[in-house]
């Protein structure tokens, strides 16, 4: 069953005209909802272009406005929500934590939903202050807390699980209790055995195991960058053999300043666990800690993917952020290929840029026709501190799909 494009109501979205975009506002599928990225822009007829106006609280409310009638048009509302993410400028850190109340006004009270909030290298708009993306569904959600009291007073659980089956997480950064007081190791490796010991308690309150785990996403810290492969091992030891697929993304930094690695991860307890391996990969892909792509019910997720062709293990494109583009997807497409699925399937992507590929970046819009047609997934395109390789490479697709 193909993807559902959202189709707003021009009349109640005078923000924007988004016929001229290369991703939809949201795709559905299954009762599965990915809306995507949402910053403050409108068309200023006075200036002639797309602007983004006021602080950081000014321009969250213009983004939850815009999501509500995202929700609307998909017949769902903020209700459905099972996960946040905001990205942030770090200019805007001082009104952050301001942003809970307009949240909670949008969100309502008591709504069991996942969030995780990071500070990006920037926004792709220079005067946006923040862009939030959502995922939604249809179902009976749960939230699922271990016992942290401090969530009482929050606009999030740790976790959510959808019709007992679905679980989405906060994202999560590791630390221990001395003399009462929470202490983030230094040593990196140390500080994510601590947030997959968290991870875990979420999933044994969702009924889930490390088995079932589809898709992780590590926002990563730039002073752990040097430490940063030493958690490998600490992956093996969480999933051993049952790897999920897997994107790391260093940020500028996160919000607690101490912390070196967040985590978030989605869990589907039903169905038969398929990892797809693409055969002429294995020798460069083989060792990694994660799988290329992993289906569990009708939710595939896919390894996030460079310029690397991974028949070579060496990246291509040189500087050229378009030929990079076009290699992402090209493995992505292969993925897809591989598992029985096709592009038409994938509900969402983002798209992870480091500062030195900013300046071409809006020209990847062509690869994203090639790949996709008229038929475009919701997306989220976000500046990163770096690719985690080499200093040529410029751009990190993740997508998402259900099938």
């Amino acid at each position: 069953m193909s993807k559902n494009i959202i189709e707003v109501d021009p009349a109640k979205f005078p923000w924007l005209d988004l016929n001229r975009y290369t991703f939809c506002m949201g795709a559905e599928n299954g009762g599965i909802l990915y809306l995507s990225g949402q910053t403050a822009s409108e068309y200023d007829p006075e200036l002639g272009r797309v602007v983004c106006k006021g602080d950081l609280l000014d321009q969250t409310r213009v983004i939850y406005e815009k999501l509500a009638v995202a929700l609307e048009a998909a017949g769902m509302t903020f209700q459905s929500v099972v996960q946040t993410v905001d990205y942030v400028d770090a200019t805007a850190l001082p009104l952050y934590r301001q942003t809970g109340a307009i949240r909670k006004e949008y969100l309502g009270e008591n709504n069991a939903l996942g969030a995780t909030g990071i500070c990006v290298e920037r926004l792709l708009r220079p005067d946006a202050f923040i862009e939030v993306s959502m995922v939604a569904m249809k179902g009976e959600k749960k939230p699922i807390n271990p016992g942290w009291d401090r969530y009482g007073q929050l606009t999030y659980v740790p976790g959510v699980v959808v019709d007992d089956d679905f679980v989405w997480t906060s994202g999560f950064v590791g630390s221990e209790d001395i003399n009462g007081q929470a202490n983030y190791p230094q040593d990196t490796a140390r500080q994510v055995e601590l947030t997959y010991g968290i991870i875990n308690k979420v999933l044994d309150g969702a009924g889930a195991k490390p088995e079932d785990v589809v898709k992780t996403l590590d926002y990563i810290s730039p002073q752990c960058l040097l430490q940063y492969p030493n958690t490998a091992d600490v992956r093996r030891g969480f999933f051993g053999d049952r790897l999920p697929a897997s994107t790391s993304i260093p940020v500028n930094r996160l919000l607690r300043p101490e912390g070196h690695v967040e985590i978030e991860v989605v869990a589907v307890k039903g169905g038969t666990r398929e990892e797809i391996r693409v055969p002429e990969w294995k020798e460069n892909y083989g060792s990694l800690t994660q799988n290329a792509g992993v289906k569990k019910g009708r939710l595939l997720q896919i390894s996030g993917q460079s310029s690397v062709d991974h028949t070579t293990g060496v990246p291509v494109g040189g500087y050229d952020i378009v030929a990079q583009t076009e290699q992402a997807y090209s493995n992505i497409a292969r993925i897809m290929e591989e598992g029985g699925y096709s592009m038409d399937d994938v509900l969402n992507t983002i798209e992870w840029v480091a500062p030195n590929g900013m300046m071409d970046y809006r020209k990847v819009g062509e690869v994203r026709r090639k790949y996709f047609g008229d038929r475009f997934p919701s997306a989220t395109g976000i500046s990163m501190h770096q690719i985690l390789g080499r200093p040529e490479q410029l751009i990190e697709v993740t997508a998402v799909a259900v099938v």
